[in-house]
């Protein structure tokens, strides 16, 4: 029997949106899967629309973008 996961996922394991911490939209439409943003998180750092040593939280049905200064932990 496989260990339950901490980590909220999604139900169908994609996601419609990603949104800045501070609430602004960074992605919105067709829904990705977390592999996927991990690849916009890493475009938009390139773009210099992201800040550099930004990550991805996932939350039920919504990944948040946390600057760099936050906890990953939290």
């Amino acid at each position: 029997m496989a260990p339950e996961s901490t980590t909220p996922e999604s139900s169908t394991g994609v996601y419609p949106e990603i949104r800045f911490a501070d609430g602004r939209v960074f992605h919105r439409g067709d829904p990705v899967t977390l592999a996927d943003a991990q690849i916009l998180l890493n475009d938009g750092i390139a773009d210099g629309v992201v800040e550099v040593g930004s990550f991805l939280r996932v939350e039920p049905d919504l990944l948040i973008i946390e600057p760099p200064e936050a906890d990953p932990g939290a």
